[in-house]
């Protein structure tokens, strides 16, 4: 429905609060912890070691650091993720820190849950020379 010239709806307005109210009252998967609690607390250490099994022998692609394809600073045609895929080789876990994920063949550097995604069986890259 389209509202007249200089007209607004406000009907989500009035039911704002009631939504935040629900969701600060549902717990969250990261801390365990509805939001209404953690943020009553001085420190709110997240899980940060859930679902670590998940990501073997997955195929992942892996965020570029800025200038890593072409040792400069990044342009705005570059890449953003790995133009071949990977397996995770192995991953590190220290209390109160994230997980961090080697990939076999790659950079020899750790990379966070975030900076992995997966590449779905019988997708299409992009090709090597883009």
């Amino acid at each position: 429905m389209r509202l007249p010239e200089g007209q607004q709806c406000t009907a989500w307005a009035k039911r704002l609060p009631e939504v935040v109210s629900a969701l600060n009252n549902e717990v969250t998967t990261l801390i365990g912890k509805k939001p209404a609690e953690a943020i009553k607390e001085k420190l709110c250490i997240p899980n940060l070691h859930r679902n670590t099994q998940d990501l073997s022998g997955i195929t992942k692609r892996y965020l570029y650091q800025p200038g890593e394809l072409e040792g400069g600073g990044k342009r705005a045609t570059d890449p953003v993720w790995s133009l071949k895929v990977y397996n995770i080789e192995k991953y590190v876990t220290k209390p109160n820190e994230p997980v961090l994920y080697y990939l076999q063949d790659g950079p020899k550097r750790g990379f966070v849950r975030e900076e992995l995604p997966v590449v779905p069986p019988n997708s299409e890259l992009p090709p090597a020379n883009s």
